[in-house]
């Protein structure tokens, strides 16, 4: 009458324990890497800026490049040969300037970097932005 709850326990026990042992996810037993994760004390991603007439601001979400979201825009250019990484910026200044109408004539991308903290509210601006590259069209 007990021997069955113990073989289950142990079962239950043995299969969590290979699961973190390999990485592997067999749910419910899972090593839950999200929350095993060591991260840096700085943060850096690549940020696109527009420039117009009154200046430099960020280009974030849907907005800017229907119908792709910022995070999959700065994501695919992450992954991007460097030589190629020029005409695709020139591409995303013109689907921006065709798609909304507040037109730019500079689009910039930016090594963008902050600094961790529990305080952090997620918008605040970087606390250091180095220029990757640059792009200008000369057409509105």
């Amino acid at each position: 009458m007990f021997r069955f709850p113990s073989i289950l326990i142990a079962l239950l026990l043995a299969v969590s324990c290979f699961d973190i042992a390999s990485g592997l996810e067999h749910w419910p037993f899972g090593c839950y890497p999200m929350y095993s994760l060591l991260y840096p004390k700085h943060f850096t991603l690549l940020r696109l800026y527009g420039v117009n007439d009154r200046g430099e601001f960020p280009m974030r979400g849907d907005a800017s490049f229907p119908p792709f979201d910022g995070a999959r825009v700065t994501d695919a250019l992450a992954r991007i040969p460097s030589s190629e990484l020029p005409a695709a910026l020139l591409n995303l200044l013109h689907l921006h300037n065709r798609t909304t109408p507040a037109k730019i004539r500079t689009l910039r991308l930016y090594s963008a970097s902050w600094t961790l903290r529990p305080d952090v509210k997620g918008d605040e601006p970087p606390e250091q932005k180095v220029l990757v590259l640059e792009v200008s069209s000369f057409e509105h």
